[in-house]
C-alpha cells in the first residue's frame, strides 16, 4: 500500500471566501440540497397544504379586439360566494371558499372544514363600458367580459413593419 502526503490547504487573508473546488465534497452536498429544494418547490407536502389562505384561483386574460374576456377557476364555489366589480381602470373579483366533508366508517368519523376568502385585482390596460360588463358562471369557471368604449377601439394603430437589408 502506497501512502501520499497531502498538501495542506494554503493560508487565505482573514475574511476572504472559501472556494467550493477547496471542498468538493460540500459542494456537492450543497448542489444535491439546492436540486432537491427546487425539485420539491412545486408540491406541498405538509399536513396543511389545503388550507384556505393558499386558495389563489387562475385567471386568465384575453383581448379579442373589441372586448376583454376574463377566465377564473373557481371549482366547488357556488355563484352567491362570488362578487364582480368593475371600474375603468380595474377588475376585481372576491370569493370565500367553504368546504365541509365528512365521513363516517365502522370504527371512524372524519370531518374536515375548509374555510378561506380570496380578492384578485387585476388592472385593466385599457378605457372599457363598466355598463356593458357581463359575468356568466358554469361549472367551476367564471368567464367576464368587458367591451372597450369607442374611443378606446379608435386609439388603437397598426404599425408598418419594414424589412431592412441583410
Amino acid at each position: 500500500m502506497t501512502t501520499r502526503r497531502i498538501p495542506p490547504l494554503a493560508k487565505r487573508p482573514q475574511g476572504t471566501a472559501r472556494l467550493p473546488e477547496e471542498y468538493p465534497l460540500l459542494s456537492l452536498r450543497t448542489n444535491i440540497d439546492r436540486l432537491f429544494d427546487h425539485f420539491l418547490s412545486g408540491f406541498d407536502i405538509s399536513p396543511f397544504a389545503a388550507t384556505p389562505s393558499m386558495f389563489n384561483p387562475s385567471i386568465d386574460v384575453a383581448d379579442s379586439g373589441r372586448e376583454l374576456r376574463v377566465t377564473v377557476e373557481l371549482p366547488g364555489m357556488d355563484e352567491k360566494d362570488i362578487d364582480v366589480s368593475v371600474t375603468q381602470n380595474s377588475l376585481t373579483i372576491r370569493g370565500e371558499k367553504k368546504d365541509e366533508t365528512e365521513e363516517k366508517g365502522n370504527s371512524y368519523h372524519r370531518m374536515e372544514r375548509v374555510y378561506g376568502s380570496f380578492t384578485r385585482t387585476i388592472p385593466l390596460p385599457v378605457e372599457v363600458n363598466v355598463d356593458g360588463a357581463k359575468a356568466n358562471y358554469r361549472k367551476g369557471v367564471l368567464s367576464i367580459t368587458i367591451p372597450k368604449t369607442e374611443k378606446a377601439l379608435k386609439e388603437a394603430k397598426k404599425i408598418p413593419i419594414r424589412v431592412s437589408g441583410k
